[in-house]
C-alpha cells in the first residue's frame, strides 16, 4: 500500500498529468485523424502548465494552507519533546550534512533547534526513513549534533515512512515511554503547508500537539521586476506542495483518518 500511495502520488503530480496531457496530444496529432482535437489538447496543457508556475496561482493555492498556524516566536510552556518531521535526505558520505538534508529538511531541523535551545531539557526528535543507507532522522540528527545539541537529548524515529507513521511511532516509542513530562503533547515542527495535515495525525494518535510552522512558501510580491510577472520552476514547486496536500486531504479523508 506504502508502494502504491508514492506511485498515485508521483502520477498525479501536476507536472505528471500535463506532461501525460501533453503527450495524448502530440498522439492525437501524429497518429490519428483528431488532428484539431490534438493541438487543443497541447494548447490547454500548455497553458496549464504556464498557469500553475506563475505566482498568484501558485500563492493562492498554498496560502490558505500555511495561514491556519502561527509561527512560533517563543514557547510559553516547558514542552517534553519537540519533534521534527521528515522532509527529503539522501545518504551520501562525499557530502556535508548540511547537503544531506534536503532544503525543506534543513529548515524545519534549524527551526527545531531554534525552538529547543529556549529549553534545552526538552527532548529533539528527528524522524523520517530511507530506503538506502542511513535514515532521514540518523542524518538530521548527527546534523543537530554537530550544530551543538547532546547525543542524549535527541531520539530518532528511523523507520517512519511518511507522517502517519511518524506520528504513530512517536506516540509508542517515545511518549509511551514516559521519559519526562508533556511528552503527550510534544511541539511539532513542519512545513507550514504540511503542518495541518500533520497535526490530524498526532491527534488521532491522542496526542496534543502544538504546531510550530516553517518552511513557508507564500511570500508577498510588488512586481518591482518584469520577471515578478514571469512563470518560474519555484512557483510549479509551490503549487506541487500544494497540491501534494490537497491530495494527502483526500486520501486521509477517504480512510477516515
Amino acid at each position: 500500500m506504502f508502494f502504491l500511495t508514492k506511485l498515485a502520488g508521483a502520477l498525479l503530480k501536476p507536472l505528471s498529468l500535463i506532461i501525460a496531457a501533453l503527450l495524448l496530444g502530440l498522439l492525437l496529432t501524429a497518429v490519428t485523424r483528431c488532428r484539431r482535437s490534438g493541438l487543443t489538447v497541447i494548447a490547454l496543457a500548455t497553458l496549464g502548465l504556464g498557469a500553475i508556475s506563475l505566482w498568484p496561482v501558485a500563492n493562492t493555492l498554498i496560502a490558505p494552507l500555511e495561514r491556519q498556524y502561527p509561527p512560533v516566536a517563543t514557547l510559553d510552556q516547558e514542552p517534553g519533546a519537540i519533534v521534527v518531521l521528515g522532509g527529503g535526505a539522501v545518504d551520501d558520505p562525499a557530502l556535508p550534512l548540511t547537503a544531506q538534508v534536503s532544503a525543506t529538511s534543513l529548515q524545519r531541523l534549524i527551526e527545531g533547534i531554534r525552538l529547543w535551545r529556549e529549553h534545552p531539557e526538552a527532548l529533539l526528535v528527528t524522524s523520517g526513513a530511507l530506503s538506502r543507507g542511513r535514515s532521514q532522522a540518523a542524518i538530521a540528527a548527527d546534523l543537530a549534533i554537530d550544530l551543538g545539541v547532546p547525543a542524549d537529548r535527541i531520539r530518532r524515529l528511523s523507520e517512519a515512512r511518511n507522517t502517519e507513521e511518524e506520528a504513530a511511532a512517536y506516540a509508542r516509542d517515545v511518549a509511551a515511554a514516559g521519559e519526562r513530562p508533556g511528552l503527550d503533547a510534544p511541539v511539532v515542527v513542519s512545513s507550514a503547508s504540511h503542518l495541518p495535515r500533520a497535526i490530524r495525525y498526532f491527534r488521532g494518535e491522542g496526542l496534543d500537539p502544538l504546531p510550530a510552522p516553517t518552511a513557508h512558501r507564500a511570500h508577498p510580491r510588488y512586481f518591482d521586476l518584469p520577471t515578478d510577472l514571469a512563470p518560474s520552476a519555484d512557483d510549479l514547486r509551490t503549487t506541487e506542495a500544494a497540491w501534494h496536500e490537497y491530495l494527502g486531504r483526500l486520501w486521509a479523508w477517504m480512510r477516515g483518518r
